[in-house]
């Protein structure tokens, strides 16, 4: 379901890199958001498979998904890559530095994310908000 690290590593670094010389050593913060904010991958493998496993997470994302079409993640919650973050992120970037860096590293993330979906499974398979997850799934009880 998702790209693979190494792309959003480099792909962060170069920004950081070329954003250097505006923002110094903050760039730092453009690592964490273009990288770590996949952590909700991991948020969601413990919610469906009540496994605490990351190499798990890891291969079941990497190799399993594809391997069934990712029809195992389709209308999944991965709460940092939801409407709702971006806006609080948005949000918070008029009033803070650090969040308006972390919002740009956020948005490569994104962008590689969209580039992703429409290369690989040709969808977008995950739910990007967290309000029409929740009215989703309320219907289905």
């Amino acid at each position: 379901m998702k790209m693979r690290t190494w792309v959003h590593v480099l792909s962060s670094l170069i920004l950081a890199i070329s954003l250097f010389p505006i923002f110094k050593w903050e760039v730092i913060i453009i690592l964490i958001s273009g990288v770590l904010i996949d952590i909700d991958h991991y948020f969601w493998y413990i919610y469906k498979h009540k496994r605490y496993s990351l190499l798990d997470c890891y291969r079941y994302y990497l190799i399993d998904v594809p391997s069934k079409n990712f029809e195992d993640v389709l209308g999944c919650l991965i709460i940092f890559h939801t409407v709702e973050f971006l806006l609080l992120m948005v949000t918070l970037s008029f009033y803070f530095t650090y969040a308006f860096i972390f919002t740009i590293g956020l948005l490569l993330h994104y962008i590689l994310d969209v580039i992703f979906y429409f290369m690989v499974p040709k969808r977008v398979l995950a739910n990007h908000s967290i309000l029409w997850w929740i009215i989703k799934n309320k219907q289905k009880v």
